[in-house]
């Protein structure tokens, strides 16, 4: 993401349009109270993001909400791939893919 966000937003863009990276808010859906969430806050906290973070969970279905405001998502194995294809958002999918699969 940070090499996504620096490549699109100025001044570290070679676009003259590019807007500043404070523009730019990543959303993070997490399953509430789930390890993964404890474990990518934590990262997060430990490392730090570029540009804004907001994080939505399954709870009052904030991550559909949150879809329908995105202009495009990244999907992690698997998860929430059939409701970014309800909401028409266009994702790329990050597959960890076991031995059965």
């Amino acid at each position: 993401m940070r090499e996504f966000l620096l490549k699109y937003s100025a001044p570290t863009s070679l676009s003259p349009k590019a807007r500043p990276v404070d523009n730019f808010v990543t959303v993070i859906s997490t399953h509430s109270g789930s390890a993964g969430e404890q474990y990518i806050k934590d990262y997060v906290r430990e490392n730090g993001w570029t540009g804004k973070v907001m994080w939505v969970n399954n709870e009052d279905n904030e991550h559909i909400n949150a879809m329908c405001a995105s202009d495009s998502g990244i999907i992690y194995d698997g998860q929430m791939i059939s409701s970014a294809a309800a909401c028409h958002l266009p994702t790329m999918n990050l597959m960890n893919m076991r031995m059965h699969q």
